[in-house]
């Protein structure tokens, strides 16, 4: 007769089954909230549209001088800025209910979302430089000659876009560790998509 196996210590490990379950819950509350976030700030954004017409926003700067193309095509594309933002937003949210359901579609959804979510992250640094002049340039007495800026000013684009980088960088390498995290069998077996031995 072989001896009962004695109870864990009180100050024992936890297994990898009880951590797995514990940064899914988390990382599925963590996705509810940043959904809720930018929900809420969608649809402010689509109230805003709606009380102020488009033209009303343009007027609002055109004492600053001649508006860039890319700030105009955002101005008056307001409302529809604030209808992705909540489109995004359920689709997040429709993640994190999965993830904390334990849905495999979930697991696998998030992972291409965190992927893509990267890929925008470097593709928006093509844009940081011209944004930077424009607003820099909008602004009263900083615009030099033919809406150019000023020599002294002219490294804070520079700056501008080494911070974009680092925070590229930043969320590259957070995105690339949950990713990993969820790939891994602990996490998988939440899932059901966990590798099965087959007994020989």
């Amino acid at each position: 007769m072989s001896a009962p196996v004695p109870p864990p210590l009180p100050g024992a490990a936890p297994s990898p089954r009880s951590g797995a379950q514990g940064f899914v819950t988390v990382l599925a509350w963590i996705t509810l909230a940043l959904a809720a976030v930018g929900l809420a700030y969608g649809a402010l954004q689509m109230a805003m549209a709606g009380l102020v017409s488009s033209p009303a926003y343009l007027q609002l700067f055109e004492p600053a001088g001649p508006m860039p193309p890319l700030m105009r095509w955002m101005l008056t594309h307001y409302f529809e800025i604030g209808l992705a933002e909540v489109i995004a937003s359920l689709l997040l949210a429709w993640l994190g209910w999965g993830l904390l359901k334990r849905r495999e579609w979930a697991r696998l959804a998030f992972i291409a979302y965190l992927a893509l979510g990267t890929l925008l992250t470097y593709g928006s640094l093509w844009y940081v430089p011209a944004m930077t002049e424009a607003s820099l340039a909008m602004q009263p007495g900083l615009g030099g000659a033919g809406g150019a800026l000023p020599p002294e000013l002219a490294g804070l684009k520079t700056a501008a876009m080494i911070f974009s980088v680092i925070v590229a960088l930043v969320f590259t390498a957070l995105h690339g560790a949950i990713i990993w995290k969820l790939c891994t069998a602990p996490v998988r077996a939440q899932f059901g998509s966990a590798p099965t031995t087959r007994p020989r």
